[in-house]
């Protein structure tokens, strides 16, 4: 007998018809519309948990600074009251310059002649290590963040030197209610600081500061006396000082509120005037007080870091109420911030 092979005939193949395409690709696209959101909000708190770790560094190195010269640092810039109302003064260096060898940046700092400003061309050394990339003093948020023209490291933190905020109208009385911060000019020792080292702010975000000719920009409105005396090339074309730059002194600042509040009109104290990018038409960030322009900001959503003095960060919601702010500014008031 002859057996018989028996073969299964394979089932029929079926491509897929345009409308199932579209179909599919229509899934895809509603799948990447949901994931996308979620994937850029776990970029952004991974990017904010950095921008903490930025401002524990430096509490860590403030500390560090006190144990050895029993004060903490100068704020940079500070209030000369000896002049009737108080103005602002400058040390010669920044917080974050003294901060240095506390954050493994040594030889940077064993560059520095101090007798001289970071970008005096009579001391060479100076603008070399003050164009240091220091990872702790760049918030990984900055998106508007570009190159300094000349090369200088970027910083986009300020210590909280004094603050004229009137805790009850919330408008700005520069005369009557300037009170210092916990950082200030020469230092500050961690007694004088009576309202308490967790209560009280010594750095916080000030993040968006590009140098005036680099949009979107911020311009200080103090001159620069390393500009005055020596001309070094970087300080082209208005010879003020460089916000964007950790050696400024006048990374430093008060707090105010924006220049644009008024009564019956109170702007946030936070991320103020934060759109359209540059700023409102009234308010534009080259402007004092306007957006990021010497006060708290950050691209973080609703509110920005702040370092206290006892070493913590916390997050402050742009919803923070100016007086509650101003407490936590000042350092010898006597007046507790209460929640934040």
């Amino acid at each position: 007998m002859m057996s018989c092979l028996l073969f299964a005939r394979p089932a029929d193949r079926r491509a897929f018809t345009l409308v199932e395409l579209l179909v599919v690709i229509a899934i895809i696209g509603v799948l990447v519309s949901l994931l996308l959101p979620a994937v850029q909000m776990a970029r952004e708190a991974a990017r904010r948990m950095a921008c903490q770790n930025n401002l524990h560094q430096q509490g860590l190195a403030l500390h560090n600074h006190e144990n050895v010269f029993g004060r903490f640092p100068t704020g940079g810039e500070g209030t000369d009251w000896s002049q009737n109302p108080p103005a602002t003064a400058f040390d010669l260096h920044s917080t974050f310059t003294r901060l240095l060898p506390y954050l493994e940046q040594a030889n940077a700092y064993g560059q520095l002649d101090l007798n001289y400003a970071y970008n005096d061309n009579r001391a060479p050394q100076n603008q070399q290590a003050a164009k240091t990339r220091v990872k702790a003093y760049e918030c990984p948020s900055n998106v508007l963040a570009k190159a300094d023209p000349s090369g200088y490291g970027r910083g986009d933190y300020m210590p909280t030197v004094y603050t004229d905020i009137d805790p009850n109208t919330l408008l700005r009385d520069k005369i009557n209610s300037r009170r210092n911060g916990a950082l200030a000019i020469g230092g500050t020792r961690g007694a004088e600081i009576s309202d308490g080292l967790s209560s009280t702010l010594a750095i916080a975000e000030d993040t968006g500061r590009n140098f005036e000719t680099v949009e979107p920009f911020t311009q200080s409105k103090y001159p620069d006396a390393a500009c005055l005396t020596s001309y070094g090339v970087d300080c082209t074309p208005s010879k003020l000082r460089s916000l964007n730059r950790w050696a400024e002194p006048d990374q430093g600042n008060g707090v105010s509120g924006q220049a644009n509040t008024a009564a019956g009109s109170i702007k946030a104290f936070i991320n103020g005037n934060k759109t359209p990018k540059n700023g409102p038409t009234d308010c534009p960030w080259s402007i004092n007080n306007c957006g990021p322009n010497d006060e708290i900001f950050s691209f973080h959503p609703s509110g920005a870091n702040a370092l206290l003095c006892d070493g913590s960060v916390r997050y402050l919601s742009e919803s923070i109420n100016g007086a509650v702010l101003r407490f936590l500014v000042t350092r010898d008031e006597g007046i507790q911030p209460g929640d934040f």
